[in-house]
């Protein structure tokens, strides 16, 4: 059993670590993935790519309600970050609410770019999650207890954050769909008007052409 537990131990080392996405990145089809998180919530992008693709990639990150560079060159870029290495991550703080759009793009004036395609690997950590609590109890000097509580207020502070965003999501939907039963009832009612007044007219064109027959 001791053998076992060490090579399982020992092989845990061996795997590789696991990321969220995987895809194919060339120059003509940019990559993009939304993130829908409140303000103020922190999010972290986990990449791997290939040697030959350090320096070349670009994960530019906007915000809600604009559109990337690529498509818009007036979209309010929150985060641009270039892939120096081959394992690295990007963090930005939401500041709006709403969904984040990022995007992965390859930098075509970059002098060694051969027109090739590059697999890209990417993981979303999102609030509590992307906070690194080692780097924090090293530059605090947080005892276990104290890393614990820390983790425990961070997550309730995400959980409150998140629940607020849901609820005020919930009042925008609530607005919106009483807003369209109004419209709906009273297109109904016009088109009972229009209905009711089509048919008084029919009746009085009726009238009026059995009368002039009548007189005939």
């Amino acid at each position: 059993m001791l053998k076992l537990a060490t090579l399982l131990l020992a092989s845990s080392w061996l795997i590789p670590q696991i990321f969220g996405y995987y895809f194919f990145l060339s120059k003509d089809v940019p990559r993009c993935f939304i993130e829908d998180v409140p303000h103020d919530m922190l999010v972290m992008g986990n990449y791997k790519v290939p040697r030959d693709g350090k320096d070349m990639i670009v994960f530019v990150v906007t915000a809600p309600g604009t559109k990337d560079k690529k498509h818009d060159i007036q979209a309010e870029e929150i985060m641009v970050h270039h892939a120096t290495e081959g394992e690295g991550k990007f963090v930005f703080t939401a500041h709006d609410d709403g969904e984040h759009l990022i995007c992965a793009y390859i930098n075509e004036t970059h002098p060694m770019y051969r027109a090739q395609n590059f697999k890209v690997e990417l993981r979303f950590d999102v609030g509590e999650h992307a906070t690194n609590y080692d780097d924090m109890a090293k530059s605090e000097h947080l005892s276990a207890i104290e890393l614990e509580v820390r983790k425990l207020v961070d997550l309730v502070r995400d959980i409150r954050s998140q629940q607020q965003y849901l609820r005020e999501r919930e009042v925008n939907f609530r607005q919106i769909s009483e807003s369209t039963n109004s419209s709906v009832m009273w297109w109904s009612v016009l088109q009972s008007f229009v209905l009711i007044g089509s048919g008084v007219w029919q009746v009085i064109q009726l009238k009026t052409m059995f009368n002039a027959k009548k007189w005939d």
